[in-house]
């Protein structure tokens, strides 16, 4: 039988790098102990003729994924997906409710109230369009590959993914997050015992929750991650209190240590599939106060804390609660012995293995009815893109009309100004006379 070669289709990564990236990195140099040659691309015109099947990572950008499962049929090449997915459902309805007076968060950016319905409209359709894209391929794919239990739950109910598809995947841990220098730590930013968030700072991890939830104790908050939104990180510095440190983002090292000092590790997102930095936080010793829209008991059972992100109070009940809890003696064991890398590969050598030994019978298919199912958000999406696009053109030139406008108003007062000057000089000059 000839190696296996496989070519990891992912997410564009102009997109800020994340967990996803990381858990493939890890997962692609465990694959190598089962000679398999794996390659990775972002180009869906990337030739396929020499890979034994195309693996899709992360369905996030479902214009890319569309065009991949398309391209892996016309090439006749089998295709599996890890598709990491959580309902956004309670985001959106938040969302809907929400107002400028409640959640600020929501409405950031100098937008007309058309131009945010606008913006609201292509938001829902995105959504619609990510939606059909996974309806698609879980019907085009050969192998599912899910990071949780709950996650192949939510697939087989909202998108009829077939059981026999579903296949857990588990992410794992690096060690190295085992042995972390908290004195270190503590002689570079003066602080221990405190509540850490690792996380971007942005919506989608609910930041401003957490610092709405924490501000008012005395116990540091401290945030460590990039912030891709400087709208979103401003209004957070504006509402953080005096013992909120931001730490901007920190290399895996300074992550170690930052996990050895604090306390509890808080992820209170709108949605987690499966968060690595929880997985890292938890070996490393820390208590663990993590959303509901997460499969955060099926990773750490009763040793972690839940919280419903919506509510700031329901934030705080959970990370006092991992604060005053005692330590989980038995959490770094679980996790040490139960998420390693080299049981992932096994799992997707064996499916590779399977599929390339019957090739034909995995080749992808979807019926009409998804591919109408994704035709239909995407026309849509175009459209309210080119108005939205052709709403910008008509603001810009009104704000470059106004510009010239205001030019034409100060030369003309510059002018008139000059004109006057020497005459304010004359006057000046007689009144400083006795």
């Amino acid at each position: 039988m000839e190696p296996l070669k496989v070519l990891f289709w992912i997410r564009r990564r102009a997109a800020p790098r994340g967990g996803d990236l990381v858990a493939l990195e890890n997962t692609i140099a465990a694959l190598r102990a089962y000679e398999v040659e794996c390659v990775v691309s972002d180009e869906p015109t990337h030739d396929l003729s020499e890979f034994t099947l195309v693996h899709l990572y992360n369905l996030s950008h479902p214009t890319v994924a569309i065009e991949y499962v398309a391209r892996a049929a016309d090439a006749n090449k089998p295709l599996v997906v890890t598709p990491i997915y959580w309902s956004h459902a309670q985001w959106l309805e938040t969302r809907a409710r929400a107002t400028a007076a409640t959640r600020p968060e929501f409405f950031l950016g100098a937008l007309s109230d058309d131009e945010r319905a606008l913006s609201q409209r292509v938001l829902l359709e995105t959504e619609q369009l990510g939606r059909a894209a996974h309806q698609l391929v879980c019907d085009a794919a050969a192998r599912i590959f899910t990071f949780s239990r709950a996650e192949g739950d939510i697939l087989a109910r909202e998108f009829h993914a077939a059981r026999a598809k579903l296949h857990v995947t588990y992410n794992g841990i690096d060690p190295a997050f085992q042995y972390g220098d908290a004195e270190r730590f503590f002689k570079t930013h003066g602080l221990r015992d405190f509540v850490l968030s690792a996380a971007r700072i942005e919506e989608r991890k609910n930041t401003i929750g957490v610092i709405r939830a924490w501000r008012d104790e005395t116990i540091p908050l401290v945030l460590a991650g990039g912030a891709p939104d400087a709208d979103y990180l401003a209004l957070c510095q504006r509402e953080a209190g005096a013992n909120t440190h931001f730490l901007g983002a920190l290399t895996p090292a300074q992550m170690a240590d930052a996990f050895a000092a604090a306390r509890v590790h808080v992820l209170a997102s709108w949605w987690e599939e499966a968060s690595l930095s929880a997985l890292e936080a938890g070996l490393s010793g820390c208590a663990l106060a993590l959303t509901k829209n997460s499969p955060a008991r099926e990773y750490f059972g009763d040793m972690c804390f839940l919280c419903d992100p919506a509510a700031p109070s329901s934030i705080h009940t959970a990370i006092r609660a991992a604060y005053d809890a005692p330590r989980h003696t038995r959490l770094v064991a679980h996790l040490r012995e139960t998420f390693v890398w080299d049981r992932v590969a096994r799992i997707l050598a064996d499916a590779y293995a399977e599929i390339a030994a019957q090739p034909q019978a995995f080749l992808p298919r979807a019926d009409a009815a998804a591919w109408k199912g994704v035709s239909e958000p995407l026309a849509e999406l175009l459209h309210l893109r080119e108005t939205y696009l052709r709403a910008l053109e008509t603001r810009t030139r009104e704000q470059a009309e106004w510009a010239r406008e205001l030019e034409r108003i100060i030369a003309a007062r510059d002018a008139e100004r000059a004109r006057w000057l020497p005459w304010t000089r004359l006057r000046q000059t007689f009144a400083r006379r006795p």
